[in-house]
């Protein structure tokens, strides 16, 4: 327990002295939350990057690497919404009033309730992604990594839409999804059945890739849609 409060602690003092510069009306400020609210600009390189390196030689295994790591960002996205409807619910950082936040210019103040903080699907997504980065292009790996602290992460704890452990948390998720999904022999047996639909059917695997990178793209926001139409319907209030 004593570790668990340090730990709250902790979490509670980075949001209130990061709020304190957040909560300003200032040109940087209403910046990072324009960026924050903007997922083509989180996203789209590193679709673009993934897409570079589907057709780069040697082909077989780029695509492979690609078809494992995707699959790996999708099952990081599954767990980090699991966990977050099983474990305890932790009220957003800006939306909890015992912590007296000032809401960011451009920030809705109904905006992401109903779900937990805790772990960040957007940290296990990105983690993912920056994994498959790494299998791809070592130098890409560390530009990515950067891009996603700097562009993606920090300004959701500094907006106050997530605490640090909760990116940390789902940063883990996201890394071990990564690295199980683009281990040599469970790289193969992801990519084996869609290595067959490819070969089958090409029209029909593009058309498939293109609707995955579309809703990568929007960080998987349709399924964020239903998933709460569905925890409503369970809950019997939708």
């Amino acid at each position: 327990m004593a570790l668990f409060d340090l730990i709250l602690a902790i979490d509670q003092s980075v949001a209130r002295s990061l709020n304190e510069w957040a909560a300003l009306p200032s040109t940087f400020n209403r910046l990072v939350v324009f960026i924050n609210a903007n997922e083509f600009a989180k996203m789209a390189p590193f679709v673009f990057v993934a897409a570079w390196y589907w057709n780069t030689p040697p082909l077989p295994a780029r695509r492979r690497l690609v078809i494992s790591g995707l699959t790996g960002i999708f099952v990081a996205f599954f767990i980090g919404r699991i966990l977050q409807t099983m474990l305890p619910f932790r009220e957003r950082p800006f939306r909890d009033a015992a912590l007296g936040l000032v809401l960011p210019h451009g920030v809705a103040a109904d905006s992401l309730g109903g779900w937990s903080s805790f772990p960040s699907d957007h940290a296990a997504i990105f983690a993912a992604v920056v994994g498959l980065m790494f299998a791809l292009s070592r130098p890409i790996g560390v530009l990515g990594l950067l891009y996603a602290c700097l562009l993606v992460l920090a300004p959701r704890v500094y907006a106050g839409e997530h605490f640090l452990t909760d990116v940390l948390a789902g940063a883990a998720v996201g890394g071990a999804a990564a690295v199980i999904a683009l281990r040599s022999p469970i790289s193969r047996w992801l990519a084996v059945p869609f290595e067959r639909l490819l070969a089958w059917h090409p029209p029909l695997f593009y058309a498939l890739s293109l609707v995955f990178m579309a809703e990568l793209i929007d960080m998987f926001d349709d399924f964020r849609k239903y998933a709460s139409v569905l925890k409503g319907l369970i809950a019997g209030t939708f």
